[in-house]
């Protein structure tokens, strides 16, 4: 009887551990103990996105993009090929506002109306509610935290990023290859502009499987429902 009672209370420990895990708000990374990782793309849909899901389908692996409102807006069809490759959809904002910088009285209200926005035109253009959330240029401070948590959003940063940095695309490489770790989620943008990352993407994801790890999205690798 002892140890039927020593076995149920560590499926109660193990179940509140897993619920506490879901009611987090704010992530910038997965467990440092499991070999798995996270690819994520900011800013689209743009013109760099069709080359990008055609790279994840050659290596057949899953990636999350935190999509702008605006940007599925004016080309649903690329957003619905993110979705239709089952890929994962988070929302980015709809017009991706610096709120580090952004100094008008209405902020607060401000970043509710942005993530609402773009949550309504996820779910009419690609009938998806998501409920991953990532603030333009990583913001997190406690009143995106609040909005995030009272729309049931978890929010989503990231433990490494470069491809905005000047430096060259070798540079580059190297730096987010020496970033491979457990958990570690990945920043990186699918516009035209980023043409860098796309000429070693498909070596990166190579050099993360050599290594033992599993490619996965945002929700996998948090264990998030």
């Amino acid at each position: 009887m002892g140890k039927i009672k020593k076995n149920i209370v560590l499926i109660l420990l193990f179940y509140s551990i897993a619920c506490f895990a879901q009611t987090r708000t704010f992530y910038t990374n997965g467990s440092e103990d499991v070999k798995k990782i996270s690819l994520t793309f900011d800013d689209g849909p743009g013109k760099a996105t069709k080359q990008i899901l055609e790279i994840l389908e050659e290596k057949n692996i899953k990636a999350t993009f935190f999509m702008l409102g605006v940007r599925v807006v004016n080309d649903p069809e690329t957003a619905k090929a993110v979705a239709a490759a089952g890929h994962e959809i988070g929302n980015h904002t709809y017009e991706h506002i610096n709120f580090y910088t952004y100094k008008n009285e209405d902020k607060a209200e401000k970043i509710e109306k942005e993530l609402l926005q773009c949550e309504k035109v996820i779910k009419s253009i690609l009938g998806i509610q998501s409920f991953l959330t990532r603030f333009p240029y990583g913001y997190m401070k406690s009143d995106a935290i609040g909005a995030a948590k009272k729309h049931n959003y978890c929010l989503i940063n990231w433990s490494f990023g470069a491809d905005w940095q000047d430096i060259s695309a070798e540079e580059m490489h190297v730096k987010y290859k020496q970033a491979i770790k457990n958990g570690a989620i990945f920043l990186m943008h699918d516009l035209p502009k980023n043409k860098k990352v796309l000429s070693f993407l498909e070596t990166f994801i190579d050099e993360i499987k050599e290594e033992g790890y599993k490619i996965v999205t945002v929700s996998e690798l948090l264990n998030l429902t």
